[in-house]
């Protein structure tokens, strides 16, 4: 049976207006969409959502634009939210506010926060399954994970790192997204430790370290990475980027301070910039993987589970090694796979 449904940003704004009785009320009263593309109302099996940490950010909008296509086949709307749509929310409120909202599912990069875990919980018993995308957290009631494991993406980075190694001493920077540091993101700090540390031979040293960046506003992140080569005394001989924003302002910094020559930067994902710096020369490689196919399984993965009851724990994306070498195939828009 066709229904219709409230927007969560329609919801968000609401919020504000309205207290908490008037806005369940209003949830169980009614639930429609506008879709200003056409200006008409259209009907739909199923409302699901995609909480995005950074709607504006270029790896979103890719996952999202191949998880609508799917929806949409499957019958059903998917909602993108995310902080550009009101900065003073957090993911916790975006959570919030989906449950109250009775959507049929929500696609999320969890934080691993227990407080988050605990409305992944409340949203289950609401019957509300969640999908985690790109970040895990199995401690969670999530249905399903769907992107690279752990494991994966830190051998991936570890043999990048070997490739670049100095005859002698070698130090290694580590730069991670604050908002999404987890139990996941240690693992794959800790393979990258344990590929170099196998890989790098007798006679050469490698010290790896990690940095936390604060990725919230552009200029934060600048500001802080602008500190690794300004402020902290030797700066190191690679950069490795484990975020989209991280890797583009990394970028920027190397050509701002003169240090293209100097510092290799080993990036995360493909954006234009990104891309572009790859083909100049300022970043040697990114880490990068399939966002259709994330946005494809992630919807998937909740359609399979309204339909049968149940769903495979974990999707695997494919993964991409992209750099001088094989660039043109990926700026032409070639999604298999890299070296």
């Amino acid at each position: 049976m066709k229904k219709t449904f409230f927007p969560v940003t329609a919801g968000i704004l609401l919020c504000i207006i309205l207290t908490a009785g008037m806005w369940i009320y209003f949830q169980s009263s009614t639930r429609s969409i506008d879709l200003q593309e056409t200006g008409t109302q259209e009907r739909y099996d199923r409302h699901y959502v995609l909480l995005a940490d950074d709607v504006r950010s270029g790896l979103w909008k890719e996952v999202y634009e191949s998880a609508r296509e799917e929806a949409l086949k499957n019958g059903a709307y998917l909602e993108l939210v995310g902080s550009d749509t009101m900065t003073d929310y957090t993911l916790e409120d975006y959570l919030r506010i989906s449950i109250a909202s009775q959507v049929d599912g929500i696609i999320m990069q969890p934080t691993g926060e227990q407080k988050i875990r605990d409305l992944i919980q409340e949203a289950t018993e609401n019957n509300i399954p969640v999908v985690t995308a790109l970040e895990d957290d199995s401690e969670s009631e999530r249905i399903s994970f769907v992107g690279i494991n752990s494991y994966q993406m830190g051998t991936a980075y570890g043999e990048e790192i070997l490739k670049l190694l100095k005859k002698e001493h070698t130090s290694v920077l580590i730069l991670v997204n604050s908002h999404t540091r987890d139990t996941g993101t240690n693992l794959v700090l800790s393979q990258i430790s344990n590929v170099v540390k196998e890989g790098a031979g007798e006679g050469r040293t490698v010290d790896i370290s990690s940095y936390d960046i604060d990725i919230l506003g552009n200029f934060d992140s600048e500001e802080a990475i602008r500190e690794i080569f300004v402020n902290q005394g030797k700066i190191p001989d690679i950069l490795v980027c484990l975020d989209e924003v991280i890797t583009e302002c990394a970028c920027q910094a190397v050509v701002d301070y003169n240090q293209v020559e100097n510092v290799d930067v080993i990036g995360y994902f493909t954006s234009d910039v990104i891309l572009n710096a790859i083909e100049k020369g300022t970043i040697t490689a990114t880490v990068s993987f399939s966002t259709e196919e994330i946005g494809r399984y992630s919807v998937n993965a909740l359609e399979e589970y309204h339909t049968l009851g149940h769903v495979s724990n974990y999707f695997n994306v494919g993964l991409n090694i992209i750099n001088s070498r094989n660039i043109r195939r990926f700026s032409a828009g070639d999604s298999g796979q890299g070296e």
